[in-house]
């Protein structure tokens, strides 16, 4: 249980810092063009309409990956539940890995719980099960093309 929380503190501190902070308010998502380096994402499993979704792109260089500072584009939604669908720009065709959590209650950070796990739903590019760490780059990581990339990821609450 102890490694359980220790990595569940290192990913979150790692996912909420990442995004910095939010402003509170729902956003209209934007339209996802087939045009260049656009990635539309699938996000299934949200529990409830409640708060935003929020999406962080990373790039190819795998010792950034969930670090603060690192991400290379974001985006928010409002939740509904079911599926929800968003879209991103990568910079440029290349490697990237995403994360997306569920912040219910809007206030800019992957929240858990007192024993360390999560309180909020989070998902990760692969949909990887990684069990008592947070997942690796490559475990994550997709091609962007030229055109439109499509990622279908699972939220775990």
């Amino acid at each position: 249980m102890r490694q359980l929380r220790w990595w569940m503190g290192i990913f979150t501190v790692s996912v909420a810092l990442g995004v910095g902070a939010l402003p509170v308010g729902s956003e209209a998502p934007r339209p996802c063009e087939q045009g260049a380096n656009s990635v539309l994402v699938q996000v299934q499993g949200v529990r409830s309409s409640k708060g935003v979704l929020v999406a962080v792109l990373y790039g190819d260089k795998p010792d950034e990956f969930l670090k603060k500072g690192a991400r290379v584009g974001r985006e928010r939604v409002p939740a509904q539940p079911g599926s929800v669908t968003l879209c991103l720009e990568a910079p440029r065709p290349g490697v990237y890995a995403m994360v997306v959590f569920h912040d219910e209650n809007e206030n800019g950070k992957f929240d858990r719980s007192w024993n360390g796990l999560p309180s909020e739903g989070f998902g990760v590019s692969n949909n990887p099960r990684a069990f008592l760490r947070a997942p690796t780059h490559s475990e994550a990581a997709f091609e962007v093309g030229a055109g439109q990339t499509v990622l279908k990821i699972e939220l775990r609450y």
